[in-house]
Protein backbone atom coordinates (compact mmCIF):
# COMPACT_ATOMS: atom_id res chain seq x y z
CA UNK A 1 0.00 0.00 0.00
CA UNK A 2 1.01 3.37 -0.57
CA UNK A 3 0.84 5.91 1.79
CA UNK A 4 0.15 9.10 0.64
CA UNK A 5 -3.34 10.45 0.75
CA UNK A 6 -4.32 7.34 2.76
CA UNK A 7 -6.19 7.95 6.26
CA UNK A 8 -4.47 5.99 9.58
CA UNK A 9 -6.00 5.70 13.40
CA UNK A 10 -3.11 5.69 15.84
CA UNK A 11 -3.92 5.01 19.26
CA UNK A 12 -1.95 5.86 22.15
CA UNK A 13 -0.50 8.94 19.91
CA UNK A 14 0.17 11.71 22.65
CA UNK A 15 3.67 10.25 23.22
CA UNK A 16 6.18 7.90 22.90
CA UNK A 17 5.60 5.30 20.50
CA UNK A 18 2.44 6.38 19.32
CA UNK A 19 3.45 9.86 18.96
CA UNK A 20 6.62 8.93 16.63
CA UNK A 21 4.17 6.53 14.68
CA UNK A 22 1.82 9.36 14.10
CA UNK A 23 4.63 11.97 12.79
CA UNK A 24 6.18 8.93 10.11
CA UNK A 25 2.72 8.50 8.76
CA UNK A 26 2.03 12.60 8.32
CA UNK A 27 5.41 12.74 6.94
CA UNK A 28 4.54 10.18 4.52
CA UNK A 29 1.23 12.62 3.27
CA UNK A 30 -0.96 10.16 5.61
CA UNK A 31 -4.23 11.89 7.32
CA UNK A 32 -3.51 11.06 10.51
CA UNK A 33 -6.02 10.64 13.65
CA UNK A 34 -3.84 10.87 16.84
CA UNK A 35 -6.47 9.28 19.53
CA UNK A 36 -5.53 9.17 23.50
CA UNK A 37 -7.32 9.10 26.71
CA UNK A 38 -6.74 13.06 26.79
CA UNK A 39 -9.41 14.20 28.98
CA UNK A 40 -10.83 11.18 29.69
CA UNK A 41 -7.40 9.75 31.66
CA UNK A 42 -9.22 11.97 34.28
CA UNK A 43 -11.76 9.06 34.66
CA UNK A 44 -10.04 6.05 32.51
CA UNK A 45 -6.91 6.24 34.12
CA UNK A 46 -6.90 8.87 37.12
CA UNK A 47 -5.86 5.97 39.73
CA UNK A 48 -3.16 4.64 37.41
CA UNK A 49 0.21 3.86 38.95
CA UNK A 50 1.84 6.62 36.46
CA UNK A 51 0.59 9.34 34.38
CA UNK A 52 -0.87 8.56 31.22
CA UNK A 53 -1.50 10.95 28.54
CA UNK A 54 -3.27 14.51 29.29
CA UNK A 55 -5.24 16.61 27.31
CA UNK A 56 -2.72 19.04 26.68
CA UNK A 57 -0.35 16.19 25.50
CA UNK A 58 -2.87 14.76 22.95
CA UNK A 59 -3.69 18.32 21.88
CA UNK A 60 0.41 19.66 21.70
CA UNK A 61 1.24 16.34 19.64
CA UNK A 62 -1.72 16.53 16.95
CA UNK A 63 -0.72 20.45 16.58
CA UNK A 64 3.13 19.71 16.34
CA UNK A 65 2.70 17.61 13.87
CA UNK A 66 -0.08 19.58 11.42
CA UNK A 67 2.74 22.55 12.03
CA UNK A 68 5.46 20.86 11.17
CA UNK A 69 4.99 17.09 9.26
CA UNK A 70 1.05 17.11 7.35
CA UNK A 71 -2.48 16.68 8.26
CA UNK A 72 -3.18 15.64 11.91
CA UNK A 73 -6.02 15.38 14.16
CA UNK A 74 -6.67 14.70 17.73
CA UNK A 75 -9.19 12.46 18.62
CA UNK A 76 -9.69 11.63 22.89
CA UNK A 77 -10.18 7.50 23.23
CA UNK A 78 -10.68 4.90 25.47
CA UNK A 79 -9.85 1.84 23.48
CA UNK A 80 -11.32 -0.07 26.65
CA UNK A 81 -15.01 1.17 25.59
CA UNK A 82 -17.02 0.01 22.28
CA UNK A 83 -18.71 3.56 21.86
CA UNK A 84 -15.59 5.63 22.09
CA UNK A 85 -13.94 3.43 19.90
CA UNK A 86 -17.31 3.69 17.24
CA UNK A 87 -16.93 7.49 17.96
CA UNK A 88 -13.23 7.65 17.22
CA UNK A 89 -13.56 5.38 13.83
CA UNK A 90 -16.89 7.62 12.91
CA UNK A 91 -14.94 10.71 13.19
CA UNK A 92 -12.83 9.32 10.45
CA UNK A 93 -14.42 8.62 8.38
CA UNK A 94 -16.60 11.63 8.57
CA UNK A 95 -13.29 13.87 8.12
CA UNK A 96 -11.09 11.64 5.40
CA UNK A 97 -13.97 9.94 3.69
CA UNK A 98 -13.21 6.38 4.84
CA UNK A 99 -10.17 4.50 6.58
CA UNK A 100 -6.92 2.76 5.48
CA UNK A 101 -5.34 2.00 8.23
CA UNK A 102 -5.09 0.79 12.13
CA UNK A 103 -2.70 1.26 14.67
CA UNK A 104 -3.40 -0.28 17.84
CA UNK A 105 -0.74 1.36 19.69
CA UNK A 106 -2.59 1.51 23.20
CA UNK A 107 -1.26 0.30 26.20
CA UNK A 108 -0.50 0.40 29.55
CA UNK A 109 1.64 -1.85 32.29
CA UNK A 110 2.06 -2.82 35.93
CA UNK A 111 4.30 -4.88 37.57
CA UNK A 112 3.89 -7.18 40.61
CA UNK A 113 4.17 -11.27 41.89
CA UNK A 114 1.77 -13.46 40.42
CA UNK A 115 1.14 -14.77 43.41
CA UNK A 116 -0.87 -11.46 45.09
CA UNK A 117 -1.21 -9.45 42.00
CA UNK A 118 -4.58 -7.16 42.17
CA UNK A 119 -7.37 -9.42 39.80
CA UNK A 120 -8.80 -5.89 39.11
CA UNK A 121 -5.49 -4.46 38.30
CA UNK A 122 -5.22 -7.27 35.54
CA UNK A 123 -8.33 -7.01 34.04
CA UNK A 124 -7.53 -3.61 33.42
CA UNK A 125 -4.47 -4.43 31.58
CA UNK A 126 -6.12 -6.45 29.91
CA UNK A 127 -9.10 -4.12 29.08
CA UNK A 128 -6.77 -1.92 27.54
CA UNK A 129 -3.89 -4.13 26.23
CA UNK A 130 -6.29 -6.49 24.01
CA UNK A 131 -9.79 -5.74 24.53
CA UNK A 132 -8.68 -2.38 22.84
CA UNK A 133 -7.08 -4.15 19.91
CA UNK A 134 -10.29 -6.24 19.76
CA UNK A 135 -12.75 -3.44 19.96
CA UNK A 136 -10.68 -0.97 17.41
CA UNK A 137 -10.54 -3.64 15.15
CA UNK A 138 -14.09 -5.01 15.33
CA UNK A 139 -15.28 -1.69 14.26
CA UNK A 140 -12.67 -0.46 12.17
CA UNK A 141 -13.08 -3.99 9.77
CA UNK A 142 -16.27 -2.56 7.87
CA UNK A 143 -14.33 0.56 6.58
CA UNK A 144 -11.02 -1.51 5.83
CA UNK A 145 -13.03 -3.61 3.77
CA UNK A 146 -14.14 -1.02 1.51
CA UNK A 147 -10.42 -0.45 0.46
CA UNK A 148 -7.75 -3.44 1.18
CA UNK A 149 -6.81 -1.74 4.93
CA UNK A 150 -3.84 -2.80 6.98
CA UNK A 151 -4.10 -3.31 10.74
CA UNK A 152 -0.72 -2.49 12.60
CA UNK A 153 -1.18 -3.87 16.62
CA UNK A 154 1.78 -2.93 18.68
CA UNK A 155 2.73 -5.86 20.78
CA UNK A 156 5.98 -6.92 22.70
CA UNK A 157 8.80 -9.00 22.80
CA UNK A 158 7.54 -9.32 26.18
CA UNK A 159 5.01 -11.46 24.20
CA UNK A 160 7.49 -13.71 23.17
CA UNK A 161 9.55 -14.04 26.10
CA UNK A 162 7.83 -13.76 29.29
CA UNK A 163 9.83 -12.32 32.67
CA UNK A 164 9.46 -12.30 36.38
CA UNK A 165 7.25 -9.70 37.90
CA UNK A 166 5.35 -8.92 34.27
CA UNK A 167 3.28 -11.71 33.57
CA UNK A 168 0.37 -10.23 33.09
CA UNK A 169 1.77 -7.74 31.17
CA UNK A 170 3.42 -10.46 29.21
CA UNK A 171 0.53 -12.07 29.02
CA UNK A 172 -1.35 -9.15 27.18
CA UNK A 173 1.01 -9.23 24.78
CA UNK A 174 1.20 -12.92 23.94
CA UNK A 175 -2.84 -12.66 23.64
CA UNK A 176 -2.12 -9.45 20.79
CA UNK A 177 0.08 -11.89 19.00
CA UNK A 178 -2.04 -14.50 19.22
CA UNK A 179 -5.16 -12.28 17.90
CA UNK A 180 -2.94 -11.24 15.71
CA UNK A 181 -2.41 -14.17 13.47
CA UNK A 182 -6.21 -15.16 13.74
CA UNK A 183 -7.07 -12.04 12.19
CA UNK A 184 -4.71 -12.18 9.36
CA UNK A 185 -6.10 -15.41 8.70
CA UNK A 186 -9.36 -14.83 9.00
CA UNK A 187 -9.59 -10.82 7.69
CA UNK A 188 -7.16 -11.91 4.44
CA UNK A 189 -10.11 -12.92 2.57
CA UNK A 190 -11.48 -9.58 2.04
CA UNK A 191 -7.58 -8.11 1.78
CA UNK A 192 -7.59 -7.12 4.89
CA UNK A 193 -3.37 -7.81 6.46
CA UNK A 194 -3.02 -7.38 10.10
CA UNK A 195 0.91 -7.81 11.75
CA UNK A 196 1.90 -6.73 14.97
CA UNK A 197 5.60 -5.43 15.84
CA UNK A 198 7.07 -6.31 18.84
CA UNK A 199 9.48 -3.26 20.44
CA UNK A 200 11.92 -3.87 23.20
CA UNK A 201 13.65 -1.01 24.98
CA UNK A 202 12.13 1.91 24.07
CA UNK A 203 12.73 4.29 26.90
CA UNK A 204 9.03 5.41 27.22
CA UNK A 205 6.96 6.60 30.65
CA UNK A 206 6.28 2.86 30.81
CA UNK A 207 9.63 1.56 30.59
CA UNK A 208 10.57 4.58 32.47
CA UNK A 209 8.37 3.00 35.60
CA UNK A 210 9.59 -0.41 35.14
CA UNK A 211 13.25 1.12 35.53
CA UNK A 212 12.46 2.95 38.78
CA UNK A 213 10.75 -0.02 40.12
CA UNK A 214 12.77 -3.15 39.48
CA UNK A 215 16.43 -1.73 37.78
CA UNK A 216 17.39 1.13 39.04
CA UNK A 217 18.95 -0.29 42.30
CA UNK A 218 21.64 -2.67 39.82
CA UNK A 219 23.16 0.57 38.66
CA UNK A 220 23.62 3.21 41.98
CA UNK A 221 24.84 6.69 41.16
CA UNK A 222 23.43 6.77 37.70
CA UNK A 223 20.28 9.23 36.20
CA UNK A 224 17.52 6.91 34.84
CA UNK A 225 18.54 7.16 31.38
CA UNK A 226 22.02 6.44 32.34
CA UNK A 227 20.92 3.20 34.35
CA UNK A 228 18.17 2.17 31.35
CA UNK A 229 21.67 2.53 28.98
CA UNK A 230 23.74 0.40 31.23
CA UNK A 231 20.72 -2.27 31.53
CA UNK A 232 20.02 -2.31 28.25
CA UNK A 233 24.21 -3.26 27.53
CA UNK A 234 24.01 -5.47 29.72
CA UNK A 235 21.27 -7.50 28.29
CA UNK A 236 20.48 -6.91 24.79
CA UNK A 237 23.15 -8.55 21.93
CA UNK A 238 22.96 -4.85 19.84
CA UNK A 239 23.81 -3.25 23.32
CA UNK A 240 21.72 -0.07 22.32
CA UNK A 241 18.02 0.75 23.26
CA UNK A 242 15.60 1.06 20.50
CA UNK A 243 14.40 5.00 19.77
CA UNK A 244 10.35 5.34 18.99
CA UNK A 245 11.12 6.06 15.18
CA UNK A 246 12.55 2.90 14.68
CA UNK A 247 8.96 1.13 15.70
CA UNK A 248 7.34 4.03 13.42
CA UNK A 249 9.72 2.59 10.69
CA UNK A 250 8.76 -0.70 11.45
CA UNK A 251 5.11 0.45 10.96
CA UNK A 252 5.51 2.09 7.99
CA UNK A 253 7.31 -1.51 6.25
CA UNK A 254 4.42 -3.31 7.36
CA UNK A 255 1.68 -0.82 5.81
CA UNK A 256 3.80 -0.72 2.04
CA UNK A 257 4.58 -4.79 2.52
CA UNK A 258 1.87 -6.19 0.51
CA UNK A 259 2.67 -9.79 0.66
CA UNK A 260 3.34 -9.47 4.64
CA UNK A 261 0.16 -10.59 6.90
CA UNK A 262 0.29 -12.86 10.53
CA UNK A 263 3.85 -11.71 11.15
CA UNK A 264 5.35 -10.48 14.45
CA UNK A 265 8.34 -8.11 13.92
CA UNK A 266 10.54 -8.05 16.70
CA UNK A 267 12.50 -4.53 16.75
CA UNK A 268 14.40 -5.16 19.79
CA UNK A 269 18.01 -5.13 19.23
CA UNK A 270 17.77 -9.00 19.21
CA UNK A 271 16.66 -8.60 23.00
CA UNK A 272 14.50 -12.20 21.85
CA UNK A 273 17.17 -14.28 21.73
CA UNK A 274 19.18 -12.29 24.50
CA UNK A 275 23.01 -13.00 25.17
CA UNK A 276 24.79 -16.35 25.02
Amino acid sequence: MQIKGKTVIVTGAARGIGRAIAEAFAREGANVLAADLGSLAVGAGADWHYSLSAETELAATAREIGERDGECMAIEVDVSDRASCQNLVERSVEAFGGLDILVNNAGIIKLGRIADFAESTWDRIFAVNVKGVFLMSQTAIPFLAKRGGVIINIASNAGKRGSAFNGPYCASKAAVIGLTQSMAAELAEISIRVNAICPGNVFTPMQFDYLVKHRLQQYPGQSFEEAFDAFVKDTVPLGRKQAPEEIADAALYLTRADSVTGASLSVDGGNGIGLS
